[in-house]
């Protein structure tokens, strides 16, 4: 399986957390365990994606995530969504050079262009021999709620993954962007010729 969706587990902040491998982080149940950065050497990138006109707050720290877990939380419901948690599989044939223009530009059409805040990381570890002890793999958060203030704030956002259908085209897309990297690879395009977003 390319890819898989489910929600994030515990709190956002927490997925968030995990992803990044930081442990100086708290949410409402407590702070991060320090297993979280003590596997940062499996950390081979990570940032966070957002639209074009998102306001400066969204960049401080985990502001979103709290916001969404605070939202999910007030709406009584033990079940409720605050984000969810995304892991994309990167195919071994993919050079590691390749892995944030793919990810990065992928994350970028399929979600945050269409208004959704996402946290990204990439995870991979390679050993002595050149085989990989963690195999190469991104993860994504993703918000489950409409995020920017206004009346809207802190609902389910209906269009960013929330349903399988939604997922399988999500899964598809990843596919022909996995495909499309192999592709441009074995053509002989050079890391530096790869347009920023595609």
């Amino acid at each position: 399986m390319l890819i898989d969706r489910m929600p994030a587990y515990k709190t956002a902040t927490c997925n968030v957390a995990y992803i990044w491998r930081d442990s100086d982080v708290a949410d409402r149940f407590g702070p991060m365990p320090p297993t979280f950065a003590e596997r940062r050497y499996e950390l081979r990138g990570s940032g966070l994606l957002l639209p074009q006109n998102a306001p400066l707050w969204a960049t401080k720290d985990y502001q979103i995530w709290q916001d969404a877990d605070q939202a999910a939380l007030a709406t009584g419901d033990p079940t409720a969504v605050s984000a969810w948690h995304v892991m994309l599989q990167i195919p071994e044939t993919v050079s590691p050079k390749w892995w944030h223009w793919m990810l990065t530009g992928f994350l970028h059409k399929e979600l945050a262009g269409r208004g959704a805040a996402v946290a990204w990381a990439i995870h991979a570890l390679e050993g002595d021999d050149k085989r990989w002890l963690v195999s190469p793999h991104a993860h994504a958060i993703v918000t489950a709620r409409h995020w920017k203030s206004g009346a809207a704030k802190g609902q389910r956002h209906p269009a960013w993954i929330g349903s399988w259908e939604q997922q399988r085209r999500l899964g598809s897309a990843w596919r022909r962007r996995c495909e499309t990297a192999n592709l441009m690879a074995r053509a002989g395009f050079r890391w530096s010729t790869l347009p920023v977003m595609a």
